[in-house]
């Protein structure tokens, strides 16, 4: 079996994140695609998100209320799921239960890659290319190539996340602390912030994905974007041998160990970390832009600290062969289920919901980065949007994360190494040396011509 692979990605791409933040000069016309399908009565359009909490939901159900006010006799049914119970409840569900016609994912080979190749996800090529292109120009460049494979569209990528340290200004600010540069001088701040008497970092850890990040991106910055994601593909020649694997994970034990975290990370759960965040108990957490919103007015944070926070990126390691600037994170998105009896109605589902007016709706709810060129009003960005479009528009390189990139049970076992790692029951070696042997088994049986994993 061959292995599909990503459509080289643009030089940069992202730079059309540029008319994201300013808004485009003229709005692109968006033409409905092609000519709209007979409405049979009583169509029902099953969507699964894990879009569960606000203001996300409140903003999803504005752009279904907007599609089915436009679209007679077309019902969008929304069913939310916690993130990490959908991980599994939605390849359950393709692998043989009741799929959606519309379900979110997470771009890279856990996710969208095994649901290509099981068949899972259609091909909207022909789609975005109908009236000259009208949608394919409307979406961001490199977002989209993340959803494109072999030439084809599998999906249409909505928000772009990424990864910062958040800190917590004013404790900044009080005790003369700077935002490090590198991976030592974080290591030193993180010492005075201890002998303060304040805990430095939050991190909840149940999960098992939350702690993973940092071996990631240590891993990232010490061997670069290429030579780490030639590891991940189980049908390529990645066998995660290369000493940086092991490397990053004792910087991460030894970051650890020096008592930089709060206790039990493994016995915390995300929403308790991000409580511990904002109510001045650590000062700082390590987490993504989906948390903007959450930490400012309408969010669960108190009020007193929608202004005390900000975000920077992950310090640089000295001698390091990769990007030292590179930002760590991807773009999610959706996906229309191959086969779908509305299929038709679906695509042009998300053809609505990618709209500028629609795009821009969602971004002045939730102050999220959506996808689509002009989406961001210069006028209503809170600042930290306006801060973060500006990062992703300097970048020259996003870097994807680790567990979206490996294969789902390679993910698995390297996060239950790294959860093992924090509780001090496994080393950095025995870490690499199961995930390398997870590795070489779905290999093997990819090659036999079975699935990576269900609903593949």
């Amino acid at each position: 079996m061959r292995a599909l692979r990503p459509t080289a990605l643009l030089p940069l791409g992202f730079s059309l994140l540029l008319a994201l933040l300013v808004g485009c000069p003229r709005r692109p016309v968006e033409a409905p695609i092609g000519p709209a399908p007979p409405q049979p009565a009583g169509v029902t359009i099953n969507l699964w998100t894990i879009w569960n909490a606000e203001p996300r939901r409140s903003a999803l159900a504005e752009i279904v209320k907007d599609f089915e006010a436009a679209n007679p006799g077309v019902r969008v049914k929304v069913t939310s799921y916690e993130p990490d119970a959908y991980k599994t409840t939605i390849k359950v569900a393709l692998g043989g239960g009741q799929p959606p016609d519309i379900y979110f994912v997470w771009s890279g080979e856990k996710m969208l890659h095994n649901f290509v190749r099981g068949g899972k996800a259609a091909d909207l090529t022909p789609y975005l290319d109908e009236n000259h292109g009208e949608w394919r120009r409307r979406l961001v460049p490199a977002s989209l190539e993340r959803f494109t494979f072999d030439g084809k569209v599998r999906g249409v990528p909505y928000l772009l996340q990424c990864t910062f340290f958040f800190y917590n200004k004013a404790l900044f600010e009080q005790h003369g602390w700077q935002p490090p540069k590198t991976w030592n001088e974080l290591v030193a701040l993180c010492r005075k912030i201890k002998a303060a008497g304040i805990t430095p970092i939050a991190l909840g850890n149940t999960q098992k994905w939350p702690a993973h990040h940092y071996p990631f991106v240590l891993t990232q910055r010490l061997m670069g974007k290429e030579a780490s994601e030639r590891q991940y593909d189980p049908l390529g020649p990645g066998d995660y041998s290369h000493p940086a694997f092991v490397q990053a994970l004792r910087m991460f034990q030894d970051f650890a160990q020096q008592g930089f975290f709060n206790k039990s990370p493994n016995g915390t759960s995300r929403e308790n970390a991000r409580a511990l965040f904002y109510s001045g108990q650590t000062a700082m957490f390590y987490t993504g832009t989906w948390d903007f919103a959450r930490f400012s007015q309408g969010g669960e944070a108190p009020e007193e600290f929608w202004d005390k926070w900000d975000f920077f990126n992950f310090p640089s390691v000295e001698g390091g062969k990769g990007d030292q600037t590179a930002l760590a994170g991807s773009a999610d998105g959706y996906v229309v289920l191959a086969g779908s009896p509305v299929a038709e109605q679906a695509v042009r589902f998300l053809e609505f919901m990618t709209r500028v007016e629609q795009a821009r709706k969602f971004v002045d709810k939730c102050q999220e980065l959506v996808q689509v060129v002009g989406a961001v009003d210069p006028e209503k960005a809170a600042p930290h949007l306006r801060k973060y479009a500006r990062m992703v528009e300097a970048a020259k390189e996003i870097d994807p994360w680790m567990d979206t990139m490996m294969e789902a049970t390679v993910a698995d076992e390297y996060m239950n190494g790294v959860q093992a790692l924090l509780a001090g029951t496994m080393t950095p070696e025995e870490v690499i040396q199961k995930t390398r042997e997870r590795q070489a088994q779905v290999k093997q049986r990819m090659q036999a011509g079975g699935s990576a994993s269900a609903g593949g």
